[in-house]
């Protein structure tokens, strides 16, 4: 008998539990409260476009696009008030260092990435009962007369897809045994850390006390740190950032006002309203019809 050497085949990227792999069709004017998780999720447009919103970013992610949530990544998402999209959803757990490069990743697929995604979909609706919103957080159920080895075609697809989408991003590069993968970089003392916090909830509502308790500042000593480090109080910067961030949002896309005042956590369209005149001489309308006739940004 001859004596053959096996090898050993390895794992790339590895799935073992998925969350959901379903359609989801929304309507123009649909609002998503937001949600992070344990998990990493990837949406991809398949029919039309919608908004995203997350701690760091609002962008649109049009058709024949994906975007990636790593675990713990807040994410919102909005119709784009102008008609109705689906989107294929897709979560699961995966320790694979590999899915670091797609955190917070916006890109093309191309149509062969695009069918696998469509068989995956399919193969989980003929697999599993699909509940959008379950109470219990169970999304897919599974049928019993699920095909044999439907699980492990799912599985097997997911993986193969991840690689696909790898190699064209990097241009079938691979990435070297001994690269380090670079953490978030970390705020450098407590100034910055207030100001992170900060950031961090635009689109909610934060007190300055709440803010001192969660840098474990006293109020006085956070105000004054953080007017000595930046010279603005933090309310007023905070006032800014979401200021800023809602003019982003009135400029890029057309979502009605009243997503707007509640994407940024407004307790009325008139508090958001009178607050944007405030700072800026004009109503969320108005300012909206200046930038689409061209004129300058306030």
């Amino acid at each position: 008998m001859e004596d053959y050497r096996h090898i050993l085949l390895r794992d790339a990227i590895r799935i073992d539990r998925v969350v959901n792999a379903s359609r989801l069709e929304i309507d123009r004017q649909y609002a998503f409260e937001g949600e992070s998780h344990d998990f990493w999720e990837f949406q991809y447009a398949a029919l039309g476009s919608a908004y995203i919103y997350t701690k760091n970013d609002f962008y649109e992610l049009k058709q024949g696009q994906i975007t990636f949530f790593r675990p713990g990544k807040f994410h919102v998402l909005y119709g784009n008030g102008k008609r109705p999209a689906e989107l294929w959803v897709f979560s699961f757990r995966c320790a694979s260092p590999l899915m670091e490069k797609f955190d917070e990743l916006l890109m093309p697929v191309s149509d062969e990435c695009r069918e696998l995604m469509e068989r995956i979909v399919e193969e989980t609706h003929s697999s599993f009962e699909v509940t959008p919103h379950p109470e219990d957080g169970r999304i897919l159920r599974r049928k019993a007369s699920a095909a044999f080895g439907c699980e492990q075609l799912i599985k097997n697809r997911l993986e193969e897809l991840m690689l696909l989408l790898f190699r064209s991003r990097s241009g079938d590069a691979l990435p070297a045994e001994r690269e380090a993968i670079l953490p978030h970089r970390e705020p450098a003392g407590p100034a910055e850390e207030m100001r992170a916090c900060l950031l961090a909830h635009t689109h909610s509502t934060l007190s300055l006390e709440q803010l001192a308790r969660t840098c474990h500042l006293s109020v006085t000593y956070a105000k004054k740190l953080y007017r000595a480090e930046y010279g603005v109080s933090p309310m007023a910067d905070f006032r800014r950032m979401k200021l800023r961030e809602a003019k982003k949002v009135l400029r890029t896309t057309d979502l009605p006002i009243r997503e707007v005042a509640s994407l940024f956590d407004f307790k009325s369209v008139c508090y958001f309203s009178n607050f944007f005149k405030k700072h800026t001489g004009m109503t969320p309308t108005q300012y909206r019809a200046a930038q689409s006739a061209g004129e300058p940004a306030r």
